[in-house]
């Protein structure tokens, strides 16, 4: 028998089904605060220093950085508002789908058939509040605090070129221009030979924080315990299990201004709205039904041991009356 001209291809269907079965990627390291590094001034600091190394992503090396693309946005919760970071799905192709993307593509059709400046405004905000933008990542070890291990550090990415990563890199490359003058060449990510990064955190005038990095003096390696280095570089934990991807349920409600709760009876996130509505509906129903049945049981006890009181209520009267008793 002949061989046919065409066939399936065993690759198109392995990759249609991984298309069609995503699942966001779960969370399979346990949250842990040690898992981030805090680069941030707390209530009541005014300045704050922490000492970093930079890692590889890979065991096999390779850059210190890694491009995400993340949606920040004012979120409603308990207790008032705040901004809140989510990864975007979509543009770390996580998945096709995300609200936050579909949102800001609304808006913009909106925008641009928008008939008045106010409503060209309006509808400009939104798509730019929701749009994704570019994030950095890094890998490190805090040296105060090297016990925790591996901690992973996000920052935005600058179009002015004034951010973090603006400012890592053109020291790399001033140290680079250095060596290169006198004929030599210098890593400062060298894992052997390299030097720490120190993160100095102030508030400016408008009481705005203020990022500067500089690098050590002095080249060091890793760390003087091989072992010790050779497992943080080997750490298995991933950025997108620390900061893990929403499902599209959970950000499509915060999307619409709600806050996201998890629903066992339904197994999914609905709007705590809804659900505690769900929840004062269902106990008022049960509150009805009880008083209905007690209604039903209170009458059916009259009914069975009252029945008719006339001969009883004439003993009574005249029981008053023979011992001149007030009622």
């Amino acid at each position: 028998m002949d061989n046919f001209k065409v066939n399936i291809d065993a690759d198109a269907v392995i990759a249609q089904n991984e298309h069609e079965n995503f699942v966001p990627v779960k969370n399979k390291t346990a949250f842990n605060p040690k898992n981030y590094l805090n680069a941030r001034l707390g209530t009541g600091e005014s300045t704050k220093k922490i000492r970093i190394r930079l890692l590889p992503f890979t065991p096999e090396g390779g850059s210190p950085f890694q491009k995400v693309y993340i949606h920040t946005v004012r979120v409603n919760k308990e207790g008032g508002q705040g901004w809140r970071t989510f990864v975007c799905p979509k543009h770390n192709k996580k998945s096709d789908k995300c609200p936050f993307c579909e949102t800001s593509e609304q808006a913009k059709l909106l925008r641009l058939n928008a008939v008045n400046e106010v409503e060209k405004k309006k509808f400009g905000d939104v798509e730019f509040l929701n749009r994704a933008k570019e994030a950095w990542i890094v890998r490190c070890i805090e040296r105060d605090h090297e016990d925790d291990g591996v901690k992973f550090w996000l920052f935005n990415s600058s179009r002015k070129k004034d951010g973090v990563y603006d400012k890592i890199i053109n020291l790399f490359n001033e140290r680079w221009e250095e060596a290169k003058a006198a004929g030599k060449t210098y890593n400062i990510f060298d894992l052997n030979n390299g030097k720490d990064l120190t993160i100095s955190l102030s508030k400016d005038s408008n009481n705005k924080t203020v990022t500067q990095i500089t690098d050590a003096s002095f080249m060091t390696p890793l760390s003087e315990n091989y072992e010790l280095a050779k497992s943080w570089i080997e750490d298995s934990k991933k950025w997108d299990e620390v900061y893990t991807v929403k499902s599209y349920d959970y950000m499509s409600i915060v999307v619409q201004g709600g806050i996201p709760v998890f629903d066992k009876e339904q197994n999914k996130y609905v709007d705590k709205a809804e659900l505690d509505e769900r929840k004062e509906v269902a106990r008022e129903t049960e509150l009805r039904e009880n008083i209905t049945e007690q209604k039903k049981d209170f009458t059916k006890f009259v009914e069975d041991n009252l029945g008719d009181n006339s001969e009883e209520e004439e003993k009574s009267q005249m029981f008053l009356e023979e011992n001149d008793l007030p009622f």
